[in-house]
C-alpha cells in the first residue's frame, strides 16, 4: 500500500513540475516575441535606442539567440553611421551603412535605409571633393595676391545653395575667411598705390598733384582689378544694387535679415555663417517660389 502511495506522489510531483517548466517557457517565448515585435516598432518610429534595449532584453530570454543579435547589431551600426554623419566622417559613415546595407535577414527597413544613406553620403563625398578643389584654387590666387580673380572663384562656391548646407560648414567658414582676406588685401592695395603715386608727384602743383595722383592710381591697376576694387572697397561684402536688397519693392530692414536668420536657423541650416546679401536671397527665392523661408531652407539649402 505505502509502495502504491510513493508511485502516485512521484507522478504529481513530475507532472506538476512539467507542467511548471512547460509554463514557464511558454511565457519566456510569449516575452522574447514581445520583445522583438517590440523593437521592430521603435526602428520604425527611429527610436534606436529603445530599439537597442529591446533588442538585448529578447537576447536575455533567448540566450544566444541569432535573430535577436543579428537585429542589435544591425541597429547599432546603424546608429554609429548617423553620428559618423553628424560628426562630418563621412568615410566612416559610408563605411556603417555599407555594412548595415549588407546585412542578411536583418530589418528591412534599417536596410533601405541604409541604402539611401549611402546614396547620401556619397553626393556629401562628391561635393566635398569639389568644393575643396576650389577653394585650393582660390587660395593658391590669393596667395599670388590676385585678389578680385580669387574671389571670382570663392562666387563658384557661394552661388551653389549646396555649398550652404551643415555637411560643409568647415569649409563654408574657410571661404569665408578667405573672401575677408581678399577683400582686405584688395583695400590695402589701393592704399598703397595711391601713395606710392602722390609721393611721386609731390614736386608738382597741388592741383596737378592731385588730379595726377587719382589718375595714376587708377592706371596702376588692371581694368580686372579697378572693377574689383570698385566692388569691394571700404567694406567685407560684394557692392549689390539696390534691387537687390529690396522684397516686393521694399528695402529688406536689418530687423528682417535677423528674424530671417533664426528661421534659417531652425531649419537646420548654418545661417549665422551666412552674409546679410546670402539672407536676402534666400528671401527674395522663397518669396519667388512662393514657400515659406523655413521651407526654402530646408529644401534649397540642407
Amino acid at each position: 500500500m505505502k509502495k502504491w502511495v510513493w508511485v502516485v506522489a512521484t507522478i504529481v510531483v513530475a507532472l506538476l513540475i512539467g507542467g511548471y517548466a512547460y509554463s514557464n517557457h511558454h511565457a519566456t517565448a510569449k516575452e522574447y516575441q514581445a520583445a522583438m515585435a517590440n523593437g521592430r516598432t521603435a526602428i520604425q518610429s527611429k527610436h534606436y535606442t529603445q530599439a537597442e534595449s529591446y533588442f538585448q532584453n529578447a537576447l536575455k530570454r533567448r540566450l544566444n539567440d541569432k535573430t535577436a543579435q543579428r537585429y542589435l547589431t544591425q541597429t547599432q551600426r546603424f546608429v554609429s553611421a548617423e553620428n559618423a554623419l553628424d560628426d562630418l566622417h563621412f568615410a566612416s559613415a559610408q563605411k556603417h551603412y555599407q555594412t548595415v546595407q549588407d546585412t542578411k535577414n536583418g530589418s528591412q527597413v534599417l536596410t533601405k535605409r541604409a541604402q539611401d544613406r549611402l546614396k547620401q553620403v556619397k553626393t556629401i563625398r562628391g561635393n566635398v571633393k569639389q568644393f575643396k578643389k576650389l577653394l585650393t584654387q582660390a587660395q593658391g590666387q590669393n596667395e599670388a595676391l590676385n585678389y578680385g580673380q580669387s574671389n571670382t572663384t570663392l562666387d563658384e562656391l557661394f552661388n551653389n545653395s549646396k555649398f550652404r548646407q551643415r555637411y560643409y560648414k568647415n569649409l563654408y567658414s574657410q571661404a569665408l575667411a578667405l573672401r575677408k582676406a581678399n577683400n582686405a588685401g584688395q583695400t590695402a592695395s589701393l592704399a598703397s598705390s595711391a601713395s606710392s603715386t602722390a609721393a611721386a608727384s609731390s614736386s608738382e602743383s597741388s592741383a596737378t598733384s592731385s588730379s595726377t595722383a587719382t589718375s595714376s592710381s587708377s592706371a596702376s591697376l588692371t581694368s580686372s582689378e579697378q572693377a574689383a576694387a570698385k566692388n569691394y572697397s571700404g567694406s567685407n561684402e560684394y557692392t549689390v544694387t539696390k534691387k537687390q536688397k529690396e522684397l516686393n519693392g521694399k528695402t529688406i530692414t536689418a530687423d528682417q535679415i535677423a528674424s530671417a536668420r533664426k528661421t534659417i536657423n531652425a531649419a537646420g541650416v548654418q545661417a549665422d555663417a551666412m552674409s546679410d546679401q546670402d539672407v536676402r536671397v534666400a528671401l527674395q527665392q522663397a518669396n519667388k517660389k512662393d514657400m515659406s523661408l523655413s521651407a526654402y531652407a530646408k529644401q534649397y539649402l540642407q
